[in-house]
């Protein structure tokens, strides 16, 4: 897993926490890394990607650990919430333009005409059903938004 993908897959457990009702509320690291598909992943790495999601604004966070580093719990911020329904919505205008298949359409158009909160969840379920059909967008668009110059 690449830098990308781990700032996508924090900030989309925090999306989710945010719009089930816990608005307000820090979630531990530990805590999104158990939750989430983190666990098998360098420690490092994580709290590298921690701090940077931290010094962009994505989320906000407690208890700074040591000089510099990244806070131990974390929120996630409107710019991170904006962040991930437009991760998604460039996912989905993608998949319009490029699936010529009548059923992906169907599903595409299904997942598009959802409210934000479902067609976040719907389609980065749809993108974890169907890897073989991201492997350039995911890179392509993770990439975009998740990198040094979003």
């Amino acid at each position: 897993m690449d830098h990308p993908e781990i700032r996508f897959q924090v900030l989309y457990y925090l999306y989710n926490k945010y719009y089930g009702g816990q608005t307000g509320r820090h979630h531990p690291v530990e805590e999104i890394i158990q939750e989430t598909e983190l666990k098998n992943i360098d420690r490092n790495l994580i709290n590298g990607d921690i701090a940077y999601l931290f010094s962009s604004g994505l989320v906000a966070g407690k208890g700074t650990i040591g000089n510099g580093g990244y806070p131990n719990s974390v929120i996630i911020t409107n710019n991170g919430i904006d962040l991930v329904e437009n991760i998604v919505n460039e996912i989905i205008a993608y998949l319009r333009k490029q699936q010529d298949t009548t059923i992906v359409k169907n599903e595409i158009e299904i997942i598009s005409k959802s409210d934000q909160k479902t067609r976040t969840t719907r389609a980065w379920e749809y993108v974890k059903a169907k890897p073989e059909l991201f492997i350039n967008i995911g890179e392509k668009v993770l990439g975009l938004f998740l990198s040094a110059g979003y």
